[in-house]
């Protein structure tokens, strides 16, 4: 039991690291390699864009590594693939180094991030849902500590170059001690006392990836990640539209990552009392009330509502998702199915695209989050009316 607590520290620690290094820190560092090294905003974006290109088509990677070469390799090729991509950053000179960089941050985080973490949590705790929560939480929190890890480590250095080798040093180092500590040889699956609601069916990835409910679960995943990149792309500016101040618009955005973490761990404990399916259906009706609130806020009141909907259904959705695949094709391969559904959520890359074509061509971004909000109340329909699913029998 020691063990499997340490592990789950040592990959929090890990997570959060990832998080708090990677995408919201890049949008701050940005402004200071634009100045510098003279770029066009078009393309400083550019590597953002490959950042979370590469997070998701990379997205199976980790799973065939693992059941190839073992968990420990994975997170030492990780932890190599983030030194690399960091190195990579501080040296930039010009926009080849940089996208290479910003590639091998994305293939970096993949291979770090919540496909390994939840692989091994749910090998060593019989009924994982808090450990899950508390994981995800800690993984959130790093959103929301980024910029001030950002901030810190400038005010001591004074150069976005030694932030990258600094931040890069801490995420490897961290990486290979989580590679070298964790428990990989523990298995729980088969043990007495397992978590009632996680099935005991023999199912295949094969099997799985023809059921409706797989797909299901896929799309409500892939709905949170709609929301969260929608509301971090475009926010601030439909806000500042309506005549709130960039200041307040981006307050919403810290309150909106404190309550997505908070929401995590609220699942985890929870779940113990409440299906993941209904948890599910809560977090997807949060999200449409966001989205919604988004669009019309113009005051702090209904801007609380979307940040509190965006974020708590954001991490609930996160989480419940999670859970519910677990739940409905067991511990044989989850794996394979996690890696899958995020590689299926890097649907979520083109909202700022979409978002942005509704702006364009109406004067809005209103019905951009209409849209979206009716595509995610057909999403929660469908999980109301699911079942478990059953495995044919042979």
């Amino acid at each position: 039991m020691g063990r499997s607590w340490v592990t789950l520290g040592l990959m929090s620690a890990l997570y959060f690291i990832i998080t708090a290094a990677t995408f919201d820190i890049l949008g701050l560092v940005l402004p200071a390699m634009v100045s510098e090294l003279h770029w066009s905003w078009t393309e400083a974006g550019a590597g953002f864009t490959l950042l979370g290109l590469f997070c998701g088509i990379t997205a199976t990677v980790p799973a065939s590594l693992i059941r190839r070469f073992g968990a420990r390799a994975n997170l030492l090729i990780g932890a190599l693939a983030m030194a690399a991509a960091f190195l990579c950053l501080a040296r930039a000179h010009g926009l080849i180094v940089y996208f290479i960089g910003a590639s091998l941050a994305g293939l970096g985080f993949t291979l770090l991030d919540s496909v390994p973490g939840t692989y091994l949590l749910a090998r060593l705790f019989q009924r994982p849902s808090f450990a899950f929560g508390l994981y995800f939480t800690i993984g959130g929190l790093g959103g929301a500590a980024g910029p001030l890890l950002y901030f810190a480590i400038i005010n001591v250095t004074h150069d976005w170059r030694s932030f990258w080798l600094v931040i890069g040093a801490l995420v490897a180092v961290i990486g290979v001690i989580a590679a070298l500590l964790v428990d990989v040889k523990t298995d729980v699956g088969g043990a007495a006392g397992n978590d009632p609601d996680i099935s005991t069916e023999r199912w295949t990835l094969r099997d799985a990836l023809q059921t409706r409910q797989f797909w299901i679960i896929a799309a409500a995943y892939s709905a949170f990640l709609f929301c969260g990149i929608t509301a971090n792309s475009v926010s601030v500016a439909h806000l500042g539209e309506h005549g709130v101040s960039a200041v307040l618009a981006g307050s919403m955005m810290s309150v909106e990552a404190v309550l997505n973490a908070g929401a995590r761990l609220a699942g985890g404990i929870l779940n113990r009392y409440v299906g993941a399916k209904a948890l599910l259906v809560v977090a997807l009706g949060c999200l449409i009330v966001g989205l919604l609130a988004l669009g019309v806020a113009r005051d702090v009141p209904m801007l609380l509502v979307y940040a509190a909907g965006i974020g708590i259904g954001f991490g609930l959705t996160f989480f419940a998702a999670t859970i519910l695949l677990l739940d409905y094709f067991g511990r044989g391969p989850y794996l394979e199915l996690f890696a899958t559904v995020n590689l299926i959520s890097t649907a979520g890359a083109v909202a700022p695209t979409l978002a942005g074509l509704s702006r364009d061509h109406t004067g809005s971004f209103v019905p951009f989050f209409v849209g979206l909000s009716a595509l995610i109340a057909l999403v929660t329909l469908a999980v109301i009316l699911m079942r478990p699913p059953r495995k044919a029998v042979a």
